[in-house]
């Protein structure tokens, strides 16, 4: 994505305080970024970091000089990376990052720098170490954290940290830039609720693979919503039969639920008499208004259901009791 017009567009506080900071060399040993679920925290932190190391600033990175790819390529010895979106970030991996900074560093630049991707996802042991070497910074170590909510952070943490908040962009104006991009309305809209920046819809719906996996579950929950129409007991057949059996994966069951909020969110929006972002669901929509009487304990009760996806809870057993709720009086 280009962060550079993101930030710029969107993001006028961040980008100030970092177009001040690249111009007058100020920099803060640590900062800690802030961003709701699919803002673009990753894309943000790596390009603040290659904007420190870039060969030809802006003085943000201009994502194409050697330096810039070495980092997209992830060949970059002295930027490391510990994503806390694909599993717990361990003190192991504190150490690591310890390790190898408390060596001289490998490029001339003599800049290192870490990035902890939601660090709400680091161990008690992880943190408790990484606060020790956030305490004493030295000197050419940056460090870029990020979560989706301060306050799963400890104070601690974010004492020592500047705090900088990525704001959440108007979904109709990303589903607006995602159609100007070319991706088709339908899937702009439903998209706009997971990813915060239409360049971000359109770099997944030019993915095949992962595409093809959103628009499984897609096509799974309008399957359960359709069901609401007929029987209980056919609404909870069409769950253990032909959805269960097809959500295989944590991932699956993230697109899943994130699928299911939407379309009930978007319903209680409509029964509430709100003009719903989904312009090309309203067929569904209206089923779902007709057929479930309890739009918004739902909607509470599927955030919980997802959140235990962190837990490793059995994912069966999370689909079992979400359409028992769904269908409970």
């Amino acid at each position: 994505m280009n962060v550079d017009l993101y930030l710029r567009k969107h993001q006028n506080v961040v980008y100030k305080t970092f177009y001040n900071a690249l111009t007058t060399k100020s920099f803060s040993h640590a900062y800690l970024i802030e961003g709701e679920t699919g803002t673009p925290l990753l894309d943000v932190a790596l390009h603040l970091g290659k904007s420190l190391l870039c060969d030809n600033p802006t003085p943000f990175a201009c994502d194409n000089c050697i330096t810039c790819m070495r980092v997209d390529n992830n060949n970059y010895p002295d930027l490391i990376i510990m994503d806390g979106s694909k599993g717990s970030i361990k003190v192991g991996d504190v150490e690591y990052i310890e390790e190898k900074f408390d060596r001289v560093p490998l490029e001339e630049k003599g800049i290192m720098i870490y990035i902890l991707h939601l660090v709400e996802n680091m161990t008690t042991e992880a943190i408790n170490s990484i606060l020790k070497f956030l305490e004493e910074p030295q000197d050419n170590v940056y460090a870029f954290l990020t979560t989706n909510n301060v306050n799963n952070v400890l104070p601690t943490i974010v004492s020592r940290c500047q705090y900088l908040r990525l704001l959440p962009v108007e979904k109709s104006a990303i589903i607006e830039d995602a159609i100007s991009l070319g991706v088709e309305p339908e899937y702009a809209e439903i998209l706009s609720y997971i990813y915060q920046d239409a360049s971000l819809i359109y770099e997944m719906r030019q993915n095949s693979e992962e595409f093809n996996e959103f628009l499984s579950m897609r096509d799974l929950a309008e399957v359960l919503i359709e069901s609401l129409s007929e029987s209980k007991e056919k609404t909870i057949f069409t769950m253990e039969k032909e959805i269960i059996p097809l959500v295989k994966t944590k991932e699956d069951a993230r697109y899943f639920f994130d699928m299911i909020y939407v379309f009930f969110n978007e319903a209680l929006n409509k029964q509430n008499g709100l003009s719903p972002l989904l312009k090309s669901y309203d067929t569904i929509l209206e089923d779902l208004v007709s057929n479930s009487t309890h739009l918004d304990s739902t909607l509470v009760e599927i955030l919980k259901e997802r959140d235990l996806l962190k837990a490793n809870i059995n994912i069966s057993l999370l689909l079992d009791h979400l359409v028992n709720f769904i269908v409970s009086e």
